[in-house]
């Protein structure tokens, strides 16, 4: 049987505001929300359609559709992996821990072979407090040859391990990432926070200058910048990065926290 035509992007975990998020990417049918088509039924071709027709309402935030769809889906394809996984993170989304983690294990049970899936199930694990099964899943994905973004799995699991407070356990698996991508994003802010809270200042302007050549700044990134400069005695360093973040992130909460020291770091 081929897969349905789903592809789990990379998962992200943001460790500098602990927070994570989950996404799909789908090719979007045009075609009909018919299940059946003039040719005959295709269950294959239904469950695909319901399938990204569920993922696209649950992007936007309409679960009732999103369910709808995506439980029609399972109608047509009971079997399928994808489907399961796709049901597994309208669980998550809508806060369903208990059934998201079924969803998750019937999948397993269907391809236990497949480092996306793995991924996925790894980062529900590790937001949930598994660190430890999280890991295991991390680095089963990593082994398999066909992973086409081990560098993303090693960030993962460097991530987790940041928020469980693991920082050298982390440090590892960023460089790990590193070594396969060098323009791994997360993973160069995750270096610049480790190495930045080890006082090597020099190293943290590395990794920024490394962010900065291949992502555009987030709070997360102004916020170290700026922390880093006021380490260093850089007023204007600090003055200039604080004012980026206050113009391009007027309301977060990094923006907030520059504002609450400016005065003693420009005095």
């Amino acid at each position: 049987m081929r897969h349905l035509t789903v592809i789990l992007s990379g998962l992200i975990l943001l460790t500098g505001c602990t927070t994570t998020s989950t996404s799909f990417t789908t090719p979007y049918s045009t075609a009909s929300q018919s299940d059946t088509a003039t040719s005959g039924y295709d269950r294959q071709k239904a469950a695909e359609s319901r399938l990204s027709l569920g993922l696209r309402y649950l992007s936007n935030g309409n679960y009732d559709k999103a369910k709808l769809n995506l439980d029609k889906a399972l109608e047509h394809m009971p079997d399928s992996e994808e489907v399961l996984r796709g049901i597994a993170w309208y669980y998550e989304k809508v806060n369903e821990k208990k059934l998201a983690e079924q969803y998750y294990k019937r999948a397993l049970k269907i391809n236990d072979k497949n480092p996306s899936l793995l991924n996925q199930y790894g980062v529900f694990l590790c937001r949930n407090g598994k660190l430890e099964k999280s890991l295991e899943l991390f680095n089963a994905s990593a082994s398999i040859l066909s992973n086409k973004d081990i560098s993303g799995t090693y960030e993962n699991a460097a991530t987790c391990n940041y928020l469980a407070g693991n920082k050298e356990a982390a440090e590892q698996f960023y460089r790990r990432a590193l070594n396969h991508n060098p323009e791994q994003v997360d993973s160069l802010i995750g270096m610049a926070e480790i190495e930045h809270g080890k006082d090597r200042f020099q190293r943290t302007l590395h990794y920024l200058g490394r962010f900065e050549k291949v992502s555009k700044h987030t709070p997360r990134s102004l916020w170290l910048a700026v922390r880093n400069a006021a380490k260093m005695n850089d007023k204007d360093g600090v003055a200039s990065y604080g004012l980026k973040l206050e113009q391009l992130f007027p309301d977060s909460q990094e923006t907030e926290n520059y504002l609450d020291n400016k005065n003693q770091w420009l005095r």
